[in-house]
Order: structure tokens, then sequence, then C-alpha cells
């Protein structure tokens, strides 16, 4: 009832103060929603910075891991190639004493055996006669060898001496065939020079003759006219 009372004026009064409430409490909630999402960006932020800040030195931490794991290796891997490269070393050297030490041994035992094995089949009877029968073997293979070489050089030179002998009469049955033939055609080439000679020699006595008389009777004429003067 006593609300039903109220004036107009003093509801328009209430509803003013209502609103003013409300805008109030809207202001209130807007600005602690802002608040907390600027709160809320700012935890992110740090959470971000955070996170990064962890990637980063977990990177570098396994940078600085994985370099020392590769500088580990690297020193492993050149440390065994030279203690390989020394072993290898060691080994060379330890062959070359031990062939300098055996080579001579080796030889002298070589030596040994084959002056053993030379010796000891004329030690007795027996050995003695097989091994001259050996070597009258081999004297006579050798010789049947050199007699068939020898054969055979001979056969070699006698077959060149008459290759050679041969092609020496063909060129000189050449040379002495090319040389009658010049000779005949030059001879052939004289004579027909020689008469050639001889017809122009006819001819020019021929063409010189009326001239001849023609001088001396030119020349009696003129005596007469001198003695005619005289």
């Amino acid at each position: 009832m006593a609300t039903n009372n109220q004036t107009p004026a003093s509801r328009s009064r209430n509803g003013t103060a209502s609103r003013r409430g409300a805008a109030t409490r809207r202001r209130s909630t807007t600005a602690a929603a802002r608040s907390q999402r600027s709160a809320t960006a700012k935890r992110g932020a740090a959470t971000r910075r955070r996170n990064t800040a962890s990637r980063q030195t977990t990177a570098a931490k396994r940078s600085a891991t994985t370099a020392r794991r590769a500088a580990g290796r690297a020193a492993a891997t050149r440390l065994q190639a030279e203690t390989k490269q020394a072993e290898g070393l060691a080994t060379q050297v330890v062959g070359v004493a031990e062939s300098a030490l055996l080579v001579p041994v080796g030889a002298a035992l070589e030596v040994r055996d084959r002056l053993a094995g030379a010796i000891s089949p004329w030690t007795n009877r027996a050995g003695a006669e097989r091994e001259l029968t050996r070597v009258r073997r081999d004297v006579r293979r050798f010789e049947r060898r050199g007699s068939v070489a020898r054969n055979r050089v001979v056969r070699t030179v006698r077959q060149r001496r008459n290759r050679v002998t041969r092609q020496l009469r063909r060129t000189r049955t050449q040379v002495f065939c090319f040389a009658r033939g010049q000779r005949k055609q030059t001879e052939r080439t004289i004579k027909q020079t020689q008469n050639g000679f001889k017809k122009q020699s006819r001819q020019v006595q021929k063409a010189v003759k009326p001239l001849q008389q023609e001088l001396q009777e030119q020349t009696r004429q003129t005596r007469e006219r001198v003695q005619q003067f005289v």
C-alpha cells in the first residue's frame, strides 16, 4: 500500500536511481572483466615468454650437448685413426725387420739344400752312374738341339744369300738391258744427227757453189777491167 501510494515524482526518482545503479553495476562488471582479461593476457604473455625462454634454453643445451658429442666422436675417430696408423707402421717395421732377419737365413738354407742335392747323387756308385747317364743324355740332347739350331741358321742364311743373289742377278740383267737399250738409242741418235749434219752440209755446199761461181766471175770481170785501165 505504501508503495502504491508513491507519487509519480518518487517513482521517477526511484527509476532513475535504479538505472544509475544498473549502469554503475554494468560499469563495475565491465571494468572487472577488463581487469580480468588484462591480467589473463599478462599471465599468458608471461607464460609464453617463459615457454620461449625455456625452449631457447633447451635448444641451447641440446646444441651444446650435440657439439660436445660431435667433438667427442671426432676426437675418438682421430684417436682411432692415429692408433691404426701407428699399429700399421709398427707392423710394417716388424715385417721389415723379420724380412731382414729371415732372408739371409732362407738364402743360406736354400744354398745348403742345393749343394746337398747336387752332392748326394755322387756319394755312391749307383747314384754316380745314374748322374753320368743323365749328364750324357743331357749332353746329347743339347748337342741335338744345337745341331738343329745350327742347321736352321745355315738354311736361313743360305736362303737369304740365294734370294739376295737372285735379286742382284735380276737387277744386273735389268741394268744391262737398260744400258744396252740406252746405248743403242744413243747410237741411233748420233747416227741420225751425223746424217742430218751431212745432209745439211751437202745442202749448204749446193747453196754456196753458185755463190762461189758468181763471186769468181765477178772477181774475173773486175780483174779484166783493172787491166783495161792499166
